[in-house]
């Protein structure tokens, strides 16, 4: 028998950067809460492969559709499909970001461009596009941010600049759009669990750098956070509109000291870095 066709009283959540990694265990996370699920990426195949990944839970209900968040249009394009076969979206999840490694006494112009387009113009571009449907629903953002948009710790290259860029974004946007009833969250997470970890940036770390600027985080002295916690508090986070969520929370304390007294924040930064 043929599949009967989308409801619009069913919760939608688009996840960008949804194919892979941790955009993926939230695609999984928010499908497993009931929600039809959205996942957007430049690759047909990776897309095709993660949502056959996904599918093997039975009772989730995964869409794909490619294209480059980057590029207004294409966001345009994925919104106007969104209306049109589901009516409704309810949660945006901006999980687009590249991470760096390197000394900002270094960082290029072209660089840190490419780090702004890829962890800042993407969530734009996505907000202002999606914006009209999550009006409709009276919807949430949550933007995945990073430690790295608190804290200015070492050897992260431009990452440091546009996390924080992306997390003045975040409540800017939470201002303007709360009469509209649209509600824009920040979560911000340290290091997450990679099999790869340690060895993802070896390539690309300067030799002049200590060994460890390489590891997760830069080289920071916290615990990697499993993926499932990180997609547990963003699927908290929209559905209890929470505003900004630091993992692993006893880190928020020592933020808030540190912003308040640089000089012990400086302490603290070279004390959780190798």
């Amino acid at each position: 028998m043929p599949e009967p066709p989308p409801t619009a009283d069913v919760s939608t959540a688009l996840v960008t950067g949804g194919s892979a990694g941790l955009g993926q265990v939230i695609a999984a996370t928010f499908a497993d809460a009931g929600y039809r699920v959205v996942l957007v990426g430049r690759s047909s195949e990776r897309l095709d492969a993660a949502k056959q990944q996904l599918d093997t839970q039975p009772g989730r209900d995964i869409v794909t559709l490619a294209g480059d968040v980057g590029v207004r249009e294409d966001c345009d394009r994925i919104a106007s499909t969104i209306e049109d076969q589901f009516g409704r979206l309810d949660v945006l999840v901006n999980c687009v970001g590249t991470s760096d490694r390197g000394l900002a006494g270094e960082l290029t112009a072209d660089r840190l461009h490419e780090l702004i387009d890829q962890n800042v113009v993407t969530t734009l571009l996505c907000c202002q596009a999606f914006a009209p449907l999550l009006e409709s629903s009276r919807g949430s953002i949550v933007n995945i941010g990073s430690l790295a948009g608190k804290v200015g710790a070492r050897y992260l290259g431009g990452y440091n600049a546009a996390k924080h860029a992306l997390a003045g974004l975040t409540q800017q946007l939470r201002l303007e759009w709360r009469d509209k009833g649209i509600h824009v969250a920040l979560v911000s997470p340290g290091p997450i669990r990679r099999d790869d970890a340690g060895t993802r940036y070896r390539d690309r770390t300067d030799a002049t750098l200590p060994a460890s600027a390489s590891a997760p985080g830069g080289g920071t002295k916290v615990k990697g956070l499993p993926a499932a916690t990180v997609a547990r508090a963003v699927l908290a986070c929209a559905q209890k509109r929470r505003t900004d969520v630091i993992l692993p929370g006893y880190l928020r304390l020592l933020i808030v000291l540190g912003n308040a007294f640089p000089r012990l924040g400086d302490w603290l930064l070279l004390k959780f870095t190798s």
